[in-house]
């Protein structure tokens, strides 16, 4: 791949459209980083794993089948080269996975890479505002020469980029989350106040008084009280028996 700096800008433009495009999709965000990666690098296949800090699910991505299938044993397993450079926040520059060290240090992660004719490897921590979420593992060939700096450099950036659109959608799911929260509660308070206003009407009692027997109800039934404050708004159910009951002399 020729890299110049327009290429590069569109590279990093795309990853922040997916960022943000509806719907919010990590695993495109994922696809684009290895395959990306694999081409600025040169690099003869690329894996990537993603798990937020705190977080105990994880999702991954390869430039093959057989690398899906490591990348995703890898972050199983808390081992190997993305890993590593997840936990430790620095990269792993050309590292022969043919070493015994390699071996010893990943020993179910670099005999499945040798097995895949993989012979160096390259990690990098995917990480925004300095808290990594993750790596992206570029791979190449034994005896394969390493990428020159200005190429590393330029996937440095690509991690960088790729962690921060993963950064702006986990914020942009939490805070739809956080909305619909709130929308939800709002609502439950609105059919509250309709039912109270309801209730006081029918039988003579004031808010309070119909607030407490709404909400005798909805505890006694093990129900919600914004389920039962729908139901009397809609007429499904009668309180005024209760009514009669929780109120007379």
């Amino acid at each position: 791949m020729t890299l110049t700096p327009e290429k590069l800008a569109v590279l990093f433009a795309e990853l922040m459209e997916l960022a943000a495009t509806d719907p919010l999709d990590t695993q495109r965000v994922l696809r684009t980083c290895t395959r990306s990666g694999r081409r600025i690098y040169g690099s003869h296949g690329a894996l990537v794993r993603y798990r937020p800090c705190g977080g105990s699910a994880g999702q991954t991505d390869g430039t093959s089948t057989a690398l899906q299938d490591l990348a995703a044993d890898a972050l199983a397993w808390n081992e190997g080269p993305g890993h590593d450079a997840q936990a430790e926040g620095c990269p792993l520059v050309d590292v022969d996975v043919t070493d015994p060290g390699a071996h010893a240090l990943w020993p179910r992660w670099a005999p499945r890479a040798t097995a895949l004719r993989y012979g160096r490897v390259t990690a990098l921590p995917l990480a925004a505002h300095g808290s990594p979420v993750g790596a992206l593992v570029l791979l190449g060939a034994p005896g394969s020469a390493p990428a020159d700096e200005q190429l590393l450099a330029c996937v440095h950036s690509l991690a960088s980029i790729t962690a921060h659109a993963l950064s702006l959608q986990q914020k942009t799911l939490e805070s739809r989350a956080q909305a619909a929260q709130l929308q939800g509660a709002l609502t439950s308070r609105v059919l509250i106040e309709q039912a109270k206003g309801a209730l006081a009407a029918r039988h003579g009692l004031t808010t309070e008084e119909a607030f407490q027997l709404l909400r005798q109800y909805a505890r006694s039934h093990r129900r919600k009280a914004a389920e039962v404050a729908r139901d009397v708004i809609d007429g499904r159910i009668d309180l005024s028996g209760q009514a009669d009951t929780e109120w007379s002399e």
